[in-house]
């Protein structure tokens, strides 16, 4: 009987373990930070690390390597996945990838310029964030950055 009880507990402890491993990947996203394109084009060049530079502010792409109209996924200093825009007129934005519905990872839909979450269908505009559809109802976080030269500067 003891023997039993023991099965059983250990059968408990696993299952409870699988579902809060599962879990934490729905609420991180499967998708894993990177600083490359959001968009695959193997012609995009490639940007550095991202660096700090003075007064704490961190490089995230030079803006003469992104192509207006496509997203550039990146890492925020808070850890954040993060998305880069750069407009036909050279203005650069950035928001979190997190959605605001459970916490997935959205992607960008080049085709669709808009941002979408592939747990629950909610959308977002691109570049601004806003809410297209849901079900969420709040937008994503903006990122703060600034152009300094050919740098985009992530302002911490």
């Amino acid at each position: 009987m003891a023997s039993r009880r023991n099965l059983l507990k250990i059968g408990a402890i696993s299952a409870v373990s699988f579902v809060i491993t599962a879990c934490t990947k729905a609420v991180s996203g499967s998708s894993a930070p990177t600083s490359e394109p959001a968009v695959g084009d193997p012609q995009t060049p490639s940007t550095p690390e991202q660096t700090p530079s003075q007064g704490g502010e961190v490089v995230i792409a030079q803006v003469s390597a992104l192509v207006a109209g496509e997203g550039f996924n990146f890492n925020a200093n808070d850890g954040t996945d993060a998305i880069l825009f750069k407009t036909k007129d050279e203005k650069v934005y950035a928001l979190s990838r997190i959605c605001t519905h459970e916490g997935c990872s959205v992607d960008f839909d080049l085709a669709q310029n808009k941002l979408i979450c592939p747990c629950h269908g909610a959308t977002y505009e691109a570049p601004d964030g806003n809410v297209i559809s849901g079900p969420t109802q709040r937008n994503l976080k903006k990122i703060i950055v600034k152009v300094d030269g050919d740098n985009v500067l992530e302002v911490v």
